[in-house]
């Protein structure tokens, strides 16, 4: 065999010995798991009443969140939120909004979120698709939001329409939709620090 040919063949698999080699010992970087700031994240929501918005917030909730820009795939986020911590600065609403007729908080105590899969829409900017449990309805949702890092520490705001009675939110008489509207705007704004 020719020298020449001989030494390019060597050489070409000391290369590929090398690139493979790196690519075995250099791993692409796993999502990172957050702990979130519960004071500084809030699980909100905007409906109407007689044609004029409210506001609410659940004041309770758990969080699990793994998360890298770098690895959507490997990433997710859990949250269950308690359904009788709602406070919507009314008391006679937030004790119907637990009763049997909408979220019967006795029989469903928690709400919850669970993502399916994450893509980047621009740098910053994400979706979610995550399935959305209330009461004993599961549908899919898809949440956009907004994203920044800086270092350990991570801002998320995001937002996503739903329609109550998808979710049989409001029954009896409440499923008429002309008092208490149908589209209901989930607001959430998460403060998280890398664990």
């Amino acid at each position: 065999m020719n020298l020449n040919i001989t030494s390019r063949i060597a050489s070409s698999l000391i290369a590929a010995s090398f690139v493979l080699g790196s690519s075995i010992a250099s791993p692409a970087m796993a999502a990172d798991a957050w702990s979130v700031t519960q004071d500084d994240s809030e699980f909100g929501f905007v409906g109407t009443q007689l044609g004029a918005d409210f506001e609410g917030r659940f004041d309770a909730f758990n969080a699990d969140i793994v998360f890298s820009p770098d690895d959507l795939s490997g990433s997710s986020v859990k949250v269950v939120i308690d359904i009788a911590s709602v406070d919507t600065q009314n008391g006679d609403r937030d004790s119907q909004i637990v009763s049997p007729d909408w979220f019967d908080a006795a029989q469903w105590p928690t709400a919850k979120f669970e993502t399916k899969s994450f893509s980047e829409v621009s740098p910053g900017t994400y979706q979610a698709v995550a399935d959305l449990t209330i009461r004993d309805v599961t549908r899919e949702v898809t949440l956009p939001f907004e994203l920044a890092i800086d270092g350990d520490q991570a801002a998320a705001i995001g937002s996503v329409t739903i329609k109550r009675t998808d979710f049989g939110v409001g029954q009896g008489q409440w499923t008429d939709t002309s008092q208490v509207g149908d589209d209901v705007t989930i607001v959430i704004t998460i403060n998280a620090t890398r664990s």
